[in-house]
């Protein structure tokens, strides 16, 4: 009865096949999925598991950063990088008078609407 684990490990069809080199898929989470080409893992945490597309690459208009120094006499604004296209995909409608969807007039208006709101609420709160 004095069988060493490595031989009864071999011998035994419950514990199944070893293998002596490291299995792990590239998926991640999903058995048997290719994991997107935009996860290579190169950054820390990816595991090849983006059923969204959370982390695809989108094209964004950057900023850089501001001039956030408190000692300076004058702190200058960040500059945009990059270039932005204006791209009238979405029809205008009754319900939608906008051409594209994230707007900056279709916020600014909002934004009015909102501080009307506000000021409504605030007249007529009691404590």
């Amino acid at each position: 009865m004095a069988i060493t684990t490595a031989v009864a490990a071999a011998t035994s069809s419950f514990v199944g096949t070893r293998f002596s080199f490291e299995v792990y898929s590239n998926s991640g989470r999903y058995p048997g999925a290719n994991a997107p080409e935009w996860l290579d893992r190169t950054l820390v945490g990816d595991y090849g598991f983006d059923p969204f597309g959370l982390g695809k690459p989108v094209e964004y208009l950057q900023y850089d950063y501001d001039g956030l120094d408190q000692n300076l006499a004058k702190n200058l604004a960040g500059d945009i990088i990059g270039t932005r296209t204006e791209t009238p995909d979405v029809q205008s409608t009754l319900f939608q008078p906008y051409t594209e969807v994230f707007g900056l007039q279709k916020f600014k208006e909002c934004e009015l609407i909102h501080r009307r709101w506000a000021m409504l609420a605030t007249l007529f709160w009691k404590p």
